[in-house]
């Protein structure tokens, strides 16, 4: 598949919502609970809190096309340290999302590239992200990158609360 990353604008705030509402709900939907899955996605990925999330200073988004289709997103945020790295340069990889039909296709490679790139240009020295214990395919493709688990965080959702292990990797 050839892909093109490019950074996002607020003119992307509709692709990167839709982005988001459907790869969440993909990952997800065997494992949780519908109502929460719904509020949550709704929650995070309307069109305004995305807008708001792309003008944030803090936020930087990216996106990934094949063919001129967005086939997924990153989204790195700086000043948001977990505690396991808070005494370090660190900046965080909030989300990355992939349509299912572009996994394995090199598309999250690629969006992992160019988040070091960033991250690198931004003279940070660490990537840190947040990845639900039970997203084992998600825990396998950061620990083929080289990402090593440095804690945990508890992740509210819904009715319940979940646990993110902390992962991290040296730039």
């Amino acid at each position: 598949m050839n892909v093109n990353i490019r950074q996002a604008t607020t003119s992307d705030s509709n692709i990167i919502s839709a982005l988001g509402i459907t790869t969440f709900y993909e990952a997800y939907y065997e494992q949780d609970e519908s109502g929460n899955l719904a509020d949550y996605v709704l929650k995070s990925f309307n069109l305004q809190q995305i807008r708001d999330e792309i003008n944030d200073e803090n936020s930087t988004f990216i996106i990934a096309e094949s063919e001129g289709k967005a086939v997924g997103y990153a989204k790195l945020r700086e000043n948001s340290p977990a505690d396991c790295v808070k005494d370090e340069n660190a900046i965080e990889l909030q989300r990355i999302y992939i349509l299912e039909r572009a996994r394995g296709k090199n598309v999250g490679k690629k969006l992992m590239e160019e988040c070091y790139k960033i991250a690198r240009e931004k003279c940070y020295q660490i990537l840190w992200l947040g990845v639900w214990e039970e997203n084992l395919k998600a825990q396998k493709f950061y620990q083929k990158l080289g990402f090593k688990k440095i804690g945990e965080l508890e992740f509210p959702y819904g009715d319940v609360v979940g646990t993110n292990l902390v992962l991290k990797i040296d730039l």
